[in-house]
């Protein structure tokens, strides 16, 4: 069955310039996949190729096209995350880092005393992670 294809309709030397270093250099593997989609459009892959290449369905390509026949580079790009704000500020995480590492066998008079300095209650897996994150922190550096 012959699919409708799309390709990507002009791109200037400064943006293939970028969608080649993007995709040879970019730590997000994404944009890097994104950038490749997009190059092989422009050199009129169809889209069917596109998608066995970067292993995406076709509509994920279309998709991609769209943005960048829409937008350009900045498209192609992750929209930023939302999430949960942290509980404690980082002066309070730190704090709590420090409570946490005096007596780690009883973590329930950490979490009592974290409560009782800052007001905020955060859960004994909370303290695990800052913990954790603050140990492994400590051996990059080393």
């Amino acid at each position: 069955m012959n699919m409708p294809n799309k390709f990507v309709e002009n791109m200037a030397d400064t943006d293939r310039q970028k969608l080649l270093e993007n995709n040879q250099t970019s730590d997000n593997f994404r944009l890097r996949n994104r950038s490749h989609a997009i190059l092989l459009s422009f050199q009129k892959h169809s889209i069917d190729e596109i998608a066995a290449i970067c292993g995406v369905h076709r509509n994920t390509v279309s998709r991609w096209i769209d943005w960048w026949n829409e937008e350009g580079a900045t498209a192609l790009n992750d929209a930023p995350k939302t999430g949960r704000t942290p509980i404690l500020t980082l002066e309070e995480q730190a704090r709590a880092v420090e409570l946490g590492l005096q007596n780690p066998r009883f973590p329930h008079r950490e979490l009592a005393e974290i409560k009782r300095q800052t007001g905020k209650q955060i859960s004994s897996y909370t303290l695990t992670r800052l913990l954790k994150k603050k140990i492994t922190s400590g051996k990059e550096s080393v």
